[in-house]
């Protein structure tokens, strides 16, 4: 970046700070954390199966807290950051792929950008239908057959996308749609990273499907890694 480019993002970042938004540029910090739980489990719940009991198995257990052992961090957790304009880039933006396997919705919960494609796949030998919502409104309504293509479809929408397969009830599954790159899913020790943040104010917000949100205030500096920890006790 020239000197009179890096002169005129950190105008822009000025500017916009002022009324709440900051502006994502090339350069920034990274953001980093754990997200734990602390808390007794809830109790697995489980859910009968009615159809395809051959493949699926009579009774299907879910647990949607699920904690490693070593660092109580808490996995398939969405963490995002709020009032963050991106960057315009010539990137393509990447596949978000979600899976019917196992009866199951791999993954669970997952985040994507707007303008991302979703592509549903079906790896079962048996039929699923996939029903994604925004609220009460359908964005995809699709039954695939065992070995099927998989369905793409343009993300056009921000928010929270719930899944389901009309033929099994008991598979369900999330995944939560950003304006913006500055988000992540934590791993199966808790951990997230938001890389190449610009400096300023943010606040960052946590979502779990069954725990709900949590959020903090953190401030980023024009270089180096912050770090940031959220606790669901």
């Amino acid at each position: 970046m020239s000197l009179f480019s890096h002169g005129m993002a950190i105008f822009l970042l000025v500017l916009l700070s002022q009324t709440g938004i900051v502006l994502a540029v090339e350069e920034g910090s990274n953001v980093t954390g754990i997200v734990s739980f602390h808390g007794t489990l809830p109790v697995a719940k489980t859910m009968p199966v009615t159809e395809n009991a051959e493949i699926c198995g009579k009774d299907v257990q879910i647990q949607t807290v699920q904690v490693d052992a070593q660092t109580s961090g808490l996995r398939q957790v969405v963490v995002s950051v709020n009032h963050v304009l991106s960057p315009t880039t010539d990137m393509p933006l990447p596949k978000r792929i979600v899976v019917n396997t196992n009866c199951a919705f791999v993954p669970r919960v997952g985040a994507a950008r707007l303008g991302d494609t979703l592509e549903v796949q079906n790896l079962d030998p048996i039929l699923h239908n996939t029903h994604v919502k925004i609220g009460q409104k359908t964005f995809l309504n699709v039954a695939q057959l065992a070995g099927s293509r998989p369905i793409p479809k343009t993300l056009r929408r921000t928010g929270l996308h719930t899944f389901r397969c009309d033929k099994h009830t008991f598979m369900v599954g999330s995944l939560l749609v950003f304006d913006h790159p500055y988000f992540a899913v934590t791993d199966e020790f808790g951990v997230f990273h938001l890389p190449r943040l610009p400096a300023g104010t943010y606040t960052v917000v946590v979502w779990h499907e069954t725990l709900g949100s949590l959020e903090q205030e953190v401030i980023v500096p024009l270089q180096g890694t912050v770090t940031i920890n959220f606790d669901y006790s």
